[in-house]
Protein backbone atom coordinates (compact mmCIF):
# COMPACT_ATOMS: atom_id res chain seq x y z
CA UNK A 1 0.00 0.00 0.00
CA UNK A 2 1.25 3.74 -1.10
CA UNK A 3 -0.47 6.74 1.25
CA UNK A 4 -0.40 9.64 -0.98
CA UNK A 5 -1.12 13.07 0.74
CA UNK A 6 -4.01 14.81 -1.39
CA UNK A 7 -5.30 17.91 -0.63
CA UNK A 8 -8.71 18.74 2.25
CA UNK A 9 -10.71 20.19 -0.69
CA UNK A 10 -10.24 16.85 -2.88
CA UNK A 11 -12.90 15.79 -0.63
CA UNK A 12 -14.09 18.37 2.55
CA UNK A 13 -17.19 15.58 3.43
CA UNK A 14 -14.57 12.51 3.80
CA UNK A 15 -12.35 14.77 5.65
CA UNK A 16 -14.54 16.20 8.38
CA UNK A 17 -15.77 12.90 8.82
CA UNK A 18 -12.11 11.00 9.42
CA UNK A 19 -10.99 14.51 11.18
CA UNK A 20 -13.92 13.61 13.70
CA UNK A 21 -12.87 10.12 14.02
CA UNK A 22 -9.08 11.31 14.71
CA UNK A 23 -10.06 13.83 17.55
CA UNK A 24 -12.45 11.06 18.99
CA UNK A 25 -9.31 8.79 19.12
CA UNK A 26 -7.26 11.25 20.84
CA UNK A 27 -9.64 13.37 23.45
CA UNK A 28 -8.00 13.33 26.68
CA UNK A 29 -10.10 12.97 30.25
CA UNK A 30 -12.53 15.73 30.14
CA UNK A 31 -12.14 17.15 27.14
CA UNK A 32 -15.20 17.55 25.05
CA UNK A 33 -15.50 16.63 21.29
CA UNK A 34 -18.03 19.50 20.65
CA UNK A 35 -15.56 22.24 21.91
CA UNK A 36 -12.63 20.97 19.81
CA UNK A 37 -14.08 19.73 15.86
CA UNK A 38 -16.06 22.71 15.02
CA UNK A 39 -12.65 25.06 14.89
CA UNK A 40 -11.31 22.47 12.52
CA UNK A 41 -14.53 21.87 10.62
CA UNK A 42 -14.14 24.78 9.94
CA UNK A 43 -10.68 25.30 8.63
CA UNK A 44 -11.37 22.38 6.57
CA UNK A 45 -14.53 24.49 5.15
CA UNK A 46 -12.25 28.14 4.68
CA UNK A 47 -9.40 26.30 3.37
CA UNK A 48 -7.45 27.39 6.51
CA UNK A 49 -6.46 23.82 7.55
CA UNK A 50 -2.69 22.38 6.81
CA UNK A 51 -2.21 18.83 5.93
CA UNK A 52 -4.84 16.34 3.63
CA UNK A 53 -6.04 12.98 3.17
CA UNK A 54 -4.21 9.66 2.91
CA UNK A 55 -5.48 8.36 -0.01
CA UNK A 56 -4.51 4.76 -1.97
CA UNK A 57 -5.11 4.63 -5.14
CA UNK A 58 -8.47 6.39 -5.07
CA UNK A 59 -9.63 5.33 -1.04
CA UNK A 60 -9.25 7.15 1.87
CA UNK A 61 -7.07 5.44 4.19
CA UNK A 62 -6.88 8.61 6.65
CA UNK A 63 -5.96 11.76 7.81
CA UNK A 64 -2.90 14.09 8.46
CA UNK A 65 -3.46 17.87 10.20
CA UNK A 66 -0.40 20.02 11.41
CA UNK A 67 0.36 23.23 12.49
CA UNK A 68 3.16 25.49 12.86
CA UNK A 69 5.26 24.94 16.44
CA UNK A 70 8.20 27.18 15.72
CA UNK A 71 11.78 27.20 14.16
CA UNK A 72 12.12 23.48 15.61
CA UNK A 73 9.36 22.11 13.44
CA UNK A 74 5.58 21.29 12.83
CA UNK A 75 3.30 20.41 15.15
CA UNK A 76 1.50 17.08 13.97
CA UNK A 77 -2.12 17.66 15.81
CA UNK A 78 -4.08 14.60 13.65
CA UNK A 79 -2.38 11.61 12.15
CA UNK A 80 -5.09 8.80 12.20
CA UNK A 81 -5.34 5.93 9.71
CA UNK A 82 -8.64 4.12 9.33
CA UNK A 83 -8.77 -0.19 10.26
CA UNK A 84 -7.44 -2.36 8.85
CA UNK A 85 -5.48 0.20 7.67
CA UNK A 86 -3.94 1.38 11.46
CA UNK A 87 -1.21 -0.88 11.56
CA UNK A 88 2.78 0.45 12.81
CA UNK A 89 4.36 0.26 9.09
CA UNK A 90 1.76 2.05 7.49
CA UNK A 91 2.08 5.00 10.34
CA UNK A 92 5.35 4.62 9.76
CA UNK A 93 4.69 6.02 6.25
CA UNK A 94 2.56 8.43 7.14
CA UNK A 95 4.49 9.73 9.58
CA UNK A 96 7.24 10.01 6.32
CA UNK A 97 4.36 11.39 3.94
CA UNK A 98 4.24 14.64 7.10
CA UNK A 99 7.74 15.37 6.91
CA UNK A 100 8.15 15.26 3.08
CA UNK A 101 5.24 17.55 2.85
CA UNK A 102 5.49 19.75 5.95
CA UNK A 103 9.20 19.34 7.00
CA UNK A 104 10.88 18.34 10.19
CA UNK A 105 8.13 17.85 13.00
CA UNK A 106 8.36 19.07 16.58
CA UNK A 107 5.43 17.94 18.27
CA UNK A 108 2.89 14.67 17.37
CA UNK A 109 -0.52 14.21 19.10
CA UNK A 110 -1.27 10.90 20.34
CA UNK A 111 -2.66 8.24 20.72
CA UNK A 112 -2.35 6.90 17.33
CA UNK A 113 -5.26 4.99 16.75
CA UNK A 114 -5.56 1.26 16.03
CA UNK A 115 -2.34 0.77 17.79
CA UNK A 116 -1.06 -0.59 21.25
CA UNK A 117 0.58 1.85 22.95
CA UNK A 118 3.76 0.06 23.25
CA UNK A 119 3.64 -0.04 18.99
CA UNK A 120 2.96 3.75 20.12
CA UNK A 121 6.15 4.15 21.63
CA UNK A 122 8.24 1.61 19.38
CA UNK A 123 7.59 3.93 16.28
CA UNK A 124 7.95 7.62 18.19
CA UNK A 125 10.50 6.15 20.16
CA UNK A 126 12.62 5.31 17.26
CA UNK A 127 11.99 8.99 15.70
CA UNK A 128 13.77 10.19 18.06
CA UNK A 129 10.66 11.19 20.52
CA UNK A 130 9.68 11.47 23.78
CA UNK A 131 6.26 11.07 25.96
CA UNK A 132 4.81 14.01 27.38
CA UNK A 133 1.65 14.87 28.77
CA UNK A 134 -0.87 18.09 29.50
CA UNK A 135 -3.48 19.54 31.74
CA UNK A 136 -5.50 21.81 32.85
CA UNK A 137 -5.91 22.30 36.42
CA UNK A 138 -8.41 24.60 38.41
CA UNK A 139 -8.87 26.29 41.44
CA UNK A 140 -12.36 24.96 42.56
CA UNK A 141 -14.82 28.58 43.07
CA UNK A 142 -15.71 26.92 46.82
CA UNK A 143 -12.47 26.49 48.15
CA UNK A 144 -10.79 29.31 50.17
CA UNK A 145 -7.99 31.09 48.66
CA UNK A 146 -4.86 30.03 51.01
CA UNK A 147 -3.08 32.49 52.99
CA UNK A 148 0.17 34.47 51.52
CA UNK A 149 3.08 33.81 53.98
CA UNK A 150 5.71 35.60 52.09
CA UNK A 151 9.07 34.77 52.75
CA UNK A 152 11.84 36.57 55.01
CA UNK A 153 12.46 39.80 53.24
CA UNK A 154 10.86 39.40 50.62
CA UNK A 155 7.88 41.69 49.44
CA UNK A 156 4.49 40.81 47.07
CA UNK A 157 3.34 43.15 44.69
CA UNK A 158 0.99 43.73 41.80
CA UNK A 159 2.87 43.40 38.20
CA UNK A 160 3.57 46.67 36.75
CA UNK A 161 3.68 47.44 32.74
CA UNK A 162 7.16 48.62 33.57
CA UNK A 163 8.25 44.84 34.99
CA UNK A 164 7.62 43.59 31.16
CA UNK A 165 11.94 43.55 30.97
CA UNK A 166 12.67 41.97 33.82
CA UNK A 167 10.01 39.22 33.85
CA UNK A 168 11.40 38.54 30.52
CA UNK A 169 15.18 37.68 32.05
CA UNK A 170 12.98 35.76 34.58
CA UNK A 171 11.04 34.07 32.47
CA UNK A 172 14.56 33.07 30.61
CA UNK A 173 16.09 31.56 34.08
CA UNK A 174 12.48 29.41 34.66
CA UNK A 175 12.40 28.07 31.64
CA UNK A 176 15.69 26.86 30.58
CA UNK A 177 16.11 23.29 29.67
CA UNK A 178 12.23 23.09 30.25
CA UNK A 179 9.92 21.65 27.94
CA UNK A 180 7.16 24.42 28.37
CA UNK A 181 9.27 26.64 26.74
CA UNK A 182 9.34 24.88 23.21
CA UNK A 183 5.68 24.72 23.31
CA UNK A 184 5.25 28.36 22.16
CA UNK A 185 9.11 28.91 21.09
CA UNK A 186 9.15 31.60 18.79
CA UNK A 187 12.89 32.13 18.87
CA UNK A 188 15.82 29.65 19.11
CA UNK A 189 17.89 32.51 21.12
CA UNK A 190 16.38 32.19 24.77
CA UNK A 191 16.98 35.73 25.50
CA UNK A 192 15.07 36.89 22.36
CA UNK A 193 12.38 33.79 22.69
CA UNK A 194 11.76 35.43 26.50
CA UNK A 195 11.62 39.36 25.11
CA UNK A 196 9.01 37.60 22.77
CA UNK A 197 7.10 35.57 24.87
CA UNK A 198 6.66 38.42 27.10
CA UNK A 199 5.93 41.30 24.94
CA UNK A 200 3.05 38.68 23.77
CA UNK A 201 1.55 38.42 27.50
CA UNK A 202 1.51 42.34 28.02
CA UNK A 203 0.08 43.07 24.58
CA UNK A 204 -2.73 40.85 25.32
CA UNK A 205 -2.66 38.04 22.36
CA UNK A 206 -3.69 35.71 24.98
CA UNK A 207 -5.78 38.40 26.76
CA UNK A 208 -6.03 41.48 28.37
CA UNK A 209 -3.10 40.98 31.41
CA UNK A 210 -4.92 41.30 34.83
CA UNK A 211 -3.63 43.60 37.35
CA UNK A 212 -4.09 43.22 40.05
CA UNK A 213 -4.04 40.04 39.85
CA UNK A 214 -0.89 39.26 38.17
CA UNK A 215 1.75 39.31 41.10
CA UNK A 216 5.45 40.04 41.16
CA UNK A 217 7.60 38.72 44.17
CA UNK A 218 10.62 40.91 44.82
CA UNK A 219 13.82 39.91 46.89
CA UNK A 220 16.34 42.96 47.15
CA UNK A 221 14.47 44.70 44.92
CA UNK A 222 14.89 42.27 42.54
CA UNK A 223 11.62 40.38 41.06
CA UNK A 224 11.87 36.90 41.83
CA UNK A 225 8.72 34.77 41.88
CA UNK A 226 5.78 35.95 39.45
CA UNK A 227 2.18 34.85 38.39
CA UNK A 228 0.70 36.67 35.62
CA UNK A 229 -3.26 36.48 34.66
CA UNK A 230 -5.21 37.17 32.02
CA UNK A 231 -8.79 37.17 30.59
CA UNK A 232 -9.85 34.22 28.67
CA UNK A 233 -13.45 34.32 27.13
CA UNK A 234 -14.88 31.60 30.27
CA UNK A 235 -12.08 31.64 32.95
CA UNK A 236 -8.85 33.73 34.13
CA UNK A 237 -5.98 32.06 33.17
CA UNK A 238 -2.59 32.00 34.50
CA UNK A 239 -1.12 31.80 31.77
CA UNK A 240 2.73 32.19 33.08
CA UNK A 241 4.00 30.80 36.62
CA UNK A 242 7.53 31.13 37.06
CA UNK A 243 10.34 31.16 39.98
CA UNK A 244 14.05 31.67 39.68
CA UNK A 245 15.32 28.07 39.82
CA UNK A 246 17.61 28.92 42.72
CA UNK A 247 14.83 29.77 44.56
CA UNK A 248 13.01 26.87 44.13
CA UNK A 249 11.24 25.39 47.12
CA UNK A 250 11.96 28.09 49.64
CA UNK A 251 8.18 29.44 49.06
CA UNK A 252 8.68 31.97 46.36
CA UNK A 253 6.10 30.55 43.84
CA UNK A 254 3.74 29.37 46.43
CA UNK A 255 3.07 32.69 47.94
CA UNK A 256 3.08 34.31 44.38
CA UNK A 257 0.30 31.85 43.80
CA UNK A 258 -1.49 32.45 46.98
CA UNK A 259 -1.46 36.55 45.96
CA UNK A 260 -2.90 36.23 42.80
CA UNK A 261 -5.69 33.79 43.39
CA UNK A 262 -6.67 36.03 46.62
CA UNK A 263 -6.52 39.83 44.41
CA UNK A 264 -8.10 37.30 41.61
CA UNK A 265 -11.11 36.43 43.81
CA UNK A 266 -10.83 39.85 45.42
CA UNK A 267 -12.04 41.22 41.32
CA UNK A 268 -14.41 38.37 41.63
CA UNK A 269 -13.13 36.12 39.69
CA UNK A 270 -14.38 32.70 40.20
CA UNK A 271 -13.15 30.51 37.37
CA UNK A 272 -9.17 30.23 37.38
CA UNK A 273 -7.33 27.68 35.96
CA UNK A 274 -3.23 26.88 34.58
CA UNK A 275 -2.11 24.62 32.26
CA UNK A 276 1.00 21.93 33.41
CA UNK A 277 3.08 19.69 32.00
CA UNK A 278 2.84 16.15 33.86
CA UNK A 279 6.15 15.68 33.43
CA UNK A 280 7.01 18.66 35.89
CA UNK A 281 5.87 16.92 39.22
CA UNK A 282 7.25 19.86 41.25
CA UNK A 283 4.90 21.98 39.69
CA UNK A 284 2.39 19.75 39.90
CA UNK A 285 2.78 18.66 43.52
CA UNK A 286 2.41 22.78 44.25
CA UNK A 287 -0.65 23.67 42.12
CA UNK A 288 -2.31 20.18 43.90
CA UNK A 289 -1.19 21.27 47.84
CA UNK A 290 -3.05 24.63 47.14
CA UNK A 291 -6.39 23.31 45.59
CA UNK A 292 -5.98 23.27 41.92
CA UNK A 293 -7.89 19.82 40.48
CA UNK A 294 -7.32 18.42 37.19
CA UNK A 295 -9.98 19.14 35.10
CA UNK A 296 -8.87 18.11 31.30
CA UNK A 297 -6.40 15.81 30.93
CA UNK A 298 -3.43 14.76 30.78
CA UNK A 299 -3.14 14.59 26.93
CA UNK A 300 -0.70 11.73 25.90
CA UNK A 301 1.54 13.92 23.39
CA UNK A 302 5.34 13.53 21.79
CA UNK A 303 8.14 16.14 21.35
CA UNK A 304 11.37 15.59 19.23
CA UNK A 305 13.96 15.24 22.43
CA UNK A 306 16.47 15.15 19.79
CA UNK A 307 16.23 18.55 18.86
CA UNK A 308 15.01 19.67 22.14
CA UNK A 309 17.43 19.36 25.19
CA UNK A 310 14.75 18.99 28.36
CA UNK A 311 15.81 18.42 31.73
CA UNK A 312 12.10 18.38 33.44
CA UNK A 313 12.76 18.98 37.65
CA UNK A 314 11.16 16.14 39.80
Amino acid sequence: MTLALVPFPTDQPTAVALAEEAVRVRLAPGENLHDLLPPIVSAIHGGRATGGLLRDGGEARGILLWEPAGPLGVALRLVYLVPPTARPELYRAALDVAERSAGPIAFVGGPLGGLTADEESAILTARGFAPFGRSEMAFPSNLPVPRVVAPNGSEVRPVRVADESELARLHERAYHLHIDRYLSLEDLDPVRDADLQLRDIFSGRYGELLSPGSVAVTLGGRIVSAVLAVRRPAHVLLVDVMTDPALHRKGFGRSALAASLTALRGRGESAIVLNVTEENTRAVRLYSSLGFVRTIGPSQEWYHARRMATNLPT
